[in-house]
């Protein structure tokens, strides 16, 4: 299967990464799913899921895996979103899940991480420019940016730390047609006195780095196109800079290097 060897190169990441025998800082604590993980959200693709990508490394993939849902992944009280809920329960390392039990947050390496779900909302906003085709719940935020304010009020070591934010849509072409230009300011409201220093997100399928109101972006890719393999990101943040390379039909390129406000 395509996406096994996806896995395969992941795993390699994992035994690969170390500078030296005793200097382990460059070790993978995770992989991160940006949204879709499934193609329509049936129990069967969610179940392919869970047997192939596991928990904590368990499954063929061997390291931790930190995943949110998108678009695709089905409607409110779902599989996908049920089953993102009660995985979450079950995450070490000191998670801070929302209300909702759907987003969570943790601290790995001074650095803060949140996943924040199909985009950084509360209740649905009607006036993005797709909105009219839309009729079920897999559009609905559920409360991620009320979790995502609390959180970063509540929850940080200090107040410059470093933050980290995944979720689905970006600020590509496409994904501007699914969350509307008032969440959008909603979101940056609620972070631009933060130190953020890298925004990830999936949906688009192909791998970019660009720049939003001061910020650094970069889109994932996606593991597995509809013509065979696809790309993931390899992401160090080290030395007051995050380094990004992907890796494309099994060859690595770096993508970029940026410094960022680090003070660890």
């Amino acid at each position: 299967m395509v996406l096994d060897s996806a896995i395969r190169l992941m795993n390699r990441v994992c035994s690969l990464s170390f500078s030296s025998k005793t200097d382990r800082s460059l070790e993978p604590f995770g992989v991160f799913i940006t949204g879709d993980i499934t193609e329509s959200g049936t129990e069967k693709q969610w179940n392919q899921f869970v047997s192939t990508f596991g928990l904590t490394g368990e499954k063929n993939l061997k390291i931790p895996v930190y995943e949110t849902f998108g678009n695709h992944d089905g409607n409110v009280g779902g599989i996908v979103r049920e089953g993102i809920r009660d995985r979450n329960k079950k995450r070490t390392g000191g998670c801070r899940l929302s209300d909702n039990g759907l987003h969570y947050s943790f601290n790995r390496g001074g650095v803060h991480f949140v996943v924040l779900g199909i985009y950084p909302g509360n209740e649905w906003d009607p006036d993005c420019e797709w909105c009219r085709y839309f009729h079920e719940s897999f559009r609905e935020a559920q409360m991620s940016l009320d979790f995502l304010s609390h959180d970063l009020k509540h929850h940080l070591k200090r107040p410059d730390q470093p933050v980290v934010l995944l979720f689905h849509y970006g600020w590509d072409d496409f994904s501007r047609l699914w969350w509307s230009e008032k969440e959008r300011d909603t979101f940056y409201e609620a972070v631009k006195d933060k130190n953020i220093i890298g925004i990830f997100h999936g949906h688009d399928h192909v791998v970019d780095h660009y720049m939003w109101r001061g910020m650094n972006v970069w889109s994932a890719g996606s593991p597995q196109s509809e013509r065979g393999p696809g790309s993931f990101l390899r992401v160090k943040i080290r030395d007051d800079s995050i380094f990004v390379s992907v890796c494309a039909k099994g060859h690595w390129e770096p993508l970029s290097a940026v410094p960022v406000k680090k003070n660890l």
